[in-house]
């Protein structure tokens, strides 16, 4: 006689936990944290929030960081990756020109992006025409 022994086959799901915040939350809580001066932690809370709906904003308020921080580079990469998410997010369009302009380079391109930024109608509209201002002073005066 012939004993075949037949094993159950279980198939283990691995469950990851589900976050308790969402990314709108995790968004809120990066702002917290960049007001308090912990851009670290709020840096690590927009790289969460970076997906879906507030992907491009994740991405604007971690180029915010960096550029506070004194990481130009990784600021623009932040802000174009923004703009590429959502080519009309009306805080990546002016942070964008503020960059260019503080950096005085590529005024032309900081001029389209930040006028972009106001035909949006978004706020903070003061913003946006102050980065405007700013880029305009920079241009050399043209001959009469």
């Amino acid at each position: 006689m012939v004993l075949v022994g037949l094993t159950g086959c279980a198939t283990w799901r691995m469950l990851r936990p589900t976050d308790p915040l969402s990314p709108a939350e995790r968004l809120n809580l990066g702002v917290s944290y960049e007001r308090d001066g912990k851009p670290e932690l709020a840096l690590r809370e927009y790289e969460r929030a970076a997906t879906g709906s507030t992907r491009s904003l994740a991405l604007a308020y971690q180029g915010n960081v960096h550029f506070g921080m004194g990481d130009v580079p990784e600021a623009e990469r932040m802000y174009r990756a923004s703009l590429d998410a959502d080519p009309d997010n009306p805080v990546a369009l002016n942070n964008l020109a503020w960059l260019l302009a503080q950096e005085g380079r590529s005024l032309d391109e900081a001029e389209a992006l930040v006028r972009r930024a106001l035909e949006s109608d978004a706020e903070p509209r003061e913003a946006f025409e102050s980065t405007l201002e700013t880029i305009l002073e920079l241009r050399p005066a043209s001959p009469p």
